[in-house]
């Protein structure tokens, strides 16, 4: 089993992506999430999201499932059945 992403706004158009299920094992964080999504979905995902092993200035990402919804930091762990959910920040 994965994490669901979904991506929301303007990042779709940047990542070119709007959803997707990917792998996660024990350890995952968001960073490895993004890179496997640059991995299905090309390489203008990762710019797209992050900078260098950071979130972009302008995005954040939250777990959506299990509720309540959390704040992630860039190193934060996800796990199986997690959805994340990055937006850009108003």
């Amino acid at each position: 089993m994965g994490a669901e992403v979904r991506l929301s706004g303007s990042l779709i158009a940047r990542a070119g992506a709007r959803r997707a299920t990917v792998p996660v094992s024990e350890g995952t964080t968001v960073v490895d999430v993004v890179e496997r999504l640059a991995e299905e979905y090309g390489p203008q995902v990762k710019p797209a999201i992050l900078e260098g092993e950071r979130l972009r200035s302008d995005t954040v990402a939250f777990r959506e499932l299990p509720t309540p919804a959390e704040r992630l930091a860039p190193n934060s762990r996800v796990r199986s059945g997690d959805t994340l959910r990055f937006e850009v920040a108003d």
